[in-house]
Order: C-alpha cells, then sequence, then structure tokens
C-alpha cells in the first residue's frame, strides 16, 4: 500500500517528517518528495513536477495537507497557473484515487470569511496573509465540487495539530492498517491455525450426536476462543500449538432412518497472546446415513478471516 502525501514543504516540514514515520509503523508506504527514507522515485529524464505527477500515479491513496500556504505557481514551467500540491491533487483525481484531504482550522474558518467577502478589496486575514495564498481557497473550492462516488467524495477534514491529525488518519486508513497488520501477523507465523474435524455418532433411543474436535495446528496460543454455531457459543479453553479440545452437540433429528444434511455457519473468535484479536466464519455441514458404517461425516470449510484490532484485556499474561 503506497501513499503519496501532498503538501506544501518548508511550512509543513515537521508535520511530513511525523507523517512519514506514522504510516511507516503501520506497515504503509508513504511517498514524500523530501524524505531521505521515502520510495520518491526520481526520473533523470524528466523534471521536478513530471516526476511528482509519475509518483503520484504509482500511489493507492493520496492525502493532502493544507495550512496557510499554496505554492508558487508552475505556469512558467509549462503546466496551468497553480501549484504543484494543486497538480498533484488534480493528478490524483484524474485516476480515481481515494482522496484524503485534511486542512487546518485557522484555514478552515478563514475560507468561510474568504467565501462570503471574495469581493472586497480591503478584506485582510490573520492566518493566510499574503493574498498569493488565497488561491489555496480556490483548490478548496474545487475539492467541494468533486462529485461522490465509491471511490471519491468531496469530504474534507479539520485538524487543530499533529495529535488531532493523526489520530483522524487512524480512524480514515483503519481498513488499510488493519489490513497490514493481519497480513504481518500471518506472514510472520504468529496466528493459530485452527482446524476443525468430528465424528457423528448414534445411540439406541438418543439423539444424533456430533463430536466437534478443534486442534490449533498453528505454533500462536489461541487464547479465549469462542465458537458461535446452531445459536448457541460454547467458550472453550485456550489452545496452545497441537492441544484439542472437544465440543458435543446433540441434533434433534427423530427419523433416525433417514438421511439427515445440515450445513450451519460458524463463526469462531479469539486472540493471541500479545491482544491481537480475529473472527473466522465459515460453514459446518453435519451429514448423516444410516446405511453407512461411519453413520456420516462432518465438514468445515473456512470463508473469512478478519482481524478486530488489539483488545488489551486478552493479553496473556
Amino acid at each position: 500500500m503506497r501513499v503519496f502525501i501532498s503538501s506544501t514543504c518548508y511550512d509543513l516540514i515537521d508535520l511530513r517528517a511525523e507523517l512519514d514515520v506514522f504510516f511507516r509503523e503501520a506497515g504503509v508506504t508513504p511517498i514524500l518528495s523530501d524524505s531521505l527514507t521515502s520510495e520518491f522515485k526520481v526520473k533523470p529524464d524528466r523534471n521536478s513536477i513530471n516526476t511528482c505527477l509519475a509518483n503520484v500515479r504509482s500511489c493507492n491513496a493520496f492525502v493532502i495537507v493544507l495550512s496557510n500556504r499554496y505554492g508558487p505557481s508552475l505556469a512558467k514551467a509549462g503546466f496551468d497557473d497553480v501549484s504543484a500540491t494543486q497538480l498533484e491533487y488534480r493528478e490524483a483525481v484524474h485516476r480515481n484515487l481515494p482522496i484524503h484531504m485534511y486542512v487546518r482550522d485557522r484555514l478552515n474558518g478563514e475560507y468561510d470569511t474568504w467565501r462570503n467577502n471574495r469581493e472586497n478589496p480591503k478584506l485582510k486575514l490573520a492566518w493566510c496573509k499574503d493574498r498569493k495564498d488565497w488561491k489555496i481557497f480556490h483548490l478548496l473550492e474545487e475539492h467541494q465540487r468533486l462529485a461522490q462516488d465509491k471511490v471519491q467524495n468531496n469530504w474534507h477534514w479539520s485538524f487543530r495539530n499533529s495529535v488531532e491529525f493523526k489520530q483522524r488518519l487512524a480512524e480514515d486508513f483503519k481498513e488499510t492498517f488493519d489490513r497490514v497488520t493481519a497480513t504481518r501477523l500471518i506472514e510472520s507465523g504468529r496466528l493459530p491455525y485452527l482446524e476443525l474435524n468430528g465424528r457423528v455418532s448414534v445411540h439406541d433411543k438418543a439423539p444424533i450426536q456430533t463430536e466437534l474436535r478443534f486442534q490449533n495446528l498453528g505454533k500462536a496460543v489461541a487464547v479465549g476462543p469462542v465458537l458461535e454455531f446452531d445459536q448457541r457459543s460454547y467458550q472453550l479453553p485456550s489452545l496452545a500449538e497441537l492441544q484439542v479440545t472437544p465440543v458435543r452437540w446433540k441434533c434433534m433429528h427423530s427419523q433416525r432412518s433417514s438421511i439427515f444434511n445440515l450445513t450451519m455457519p460458524t463463526r469462531f473468535s479469539y486472540s493471541i497472546p500479545d491482544g491481537h484479536k480475529f473472527t473466522e466464519e465459515g460453514s459446518l455441514t453435519i451429514y448423516y446415513d444410516p446405511r453407512t458404517p461411519e453413520h456420516g461425516f462432518l465438514r468445515y470449510v473456512l470463508t473469512k478471516r478478519q482481524y478486530l484490532g488489539i483488545h488489551p484485556e486478552m493479553l496473556l499474561t
């Protein structure tokens, strides 16, 4: 996952450095033109502006941060009369990248003032002092006109400081960060691998029974596992590597001489020792045939694994 960070550089140098660290720690690759550690690709056969646009095209998402500077016009370089930030923004829109816009609260307030008094030649602003930077308001208006669809939207979020900004980013990119975290855990072998098997049994004058056997074939402990199926919930003991736990389930199938075939949705939730929680959803099929010596079989199919974040109460101490 590559995220392009677009903003003016010199006035936001500290914030851009924080964003570089923030995304890297979350397992996402930030692309910044002014970072020595960034994977920003320099194109020796292109000018700096075309190089920036090429890097925008290489990303999966676009973050734009606006404060009180707009940046110099690129008209003399043969582009539209806009800044590099606005040109990068237009490239992201053209490429249908998800757009995440964040605006300093003081700029947001002055945007409303400017919008209501734009024809007043005596208008002065305290935050965005230089009139050359007032073109940033046109960028905000351009974003407001952006059509809403499933990929892009015209929302922008206001922030007061970098702490509040990163809190908002964590919420907006939660799905991405969760997916990256889950992938890291899976690739590092830090998840349990839960196998479900069992057998169908029949006793005289008793309901058909199934004995489910959960075995952890992975190296990580499954902490506090809970099995849900048939509108019931079973709290199971924590499962270390190769440990097995049984669950008995009685089937209210009265016609013991007939074939019985039932498929039920299942949900299995657990944590690992450092508090990361997962759920696994699947289907459990119980098949009974009185004509066979085994009386039937049990089959489990895993269809979805979902990461639910860190739950400190599930830490194994």
